[in-house]
């Protein structure tokens, strides 16, 4: 059975126009997947720390989630970073002060450099309470190391 140059001319024309219509609207889906990717930002900047009572008077806690130390004094609450201003390690406790376990940065208990290859100081953040009256540390702002979140 042989096809008449018609149809044969037909058939191709069809299997074409289906073609170019398949790959077109295939580059369409993919445009669209491209300008609305998914995208993260990066870590959250703002972690929810439990109740005031959680932080004892004369105490530095550490909170992994955040990375920050919270001290509280006859002043108030404030939340130091953990992480070292060498490279990024987390700072740990000491008896006087803290110190950073990858290269040896030392920091006093108010989060000044003593010593080591640390630039800078370690940051304090913005500390407040939320409705419910629990803390939140804002890793997106920091304020000066005197800073504190007074009790009411």
């Amino acid at each position: 059975m042989s096809l008449s140059p018609e149809s044969r001319r037909r058939f191709l024309s069809l299997v074409g126009w289906t073609t170019a219509a398949v790959g077109a609207g295939e580059a369409a889906w993919a445009s669209l997947r491209f300008a609305r990717a998914p995208v993260s930002y990066g870590p959250p900047r703002r972690f929810g720390l439990g109740p005031p009572e959680r932080y004892a008077a004369g105490a530095t806690v550490f909170v992994e989630e955040a990375a920050v130390y919270v001290k509280r004094d006859e002043g108030g609450l404030r939340a130091m970073s953990a992480v070292c201003t060498h490279l990024g390690c987390t700072v740990r406790r000491e008896s006087e002060g803290f110190v950073c376990p990858c290269h040896g940065s030392r920091y006093d208990d108010d989060g000044r450099v003593l010593g080591g290859p640390a630039p800078a100081a370690l940051a304090f953040y913005r500390l407040e309470k939320d409705r419910r009256g629990r803390l939140v540390v804002d890793l997106g702002r920091r304020v000066e190391p005197a800073t504190k979140l007074r009790e009411a």
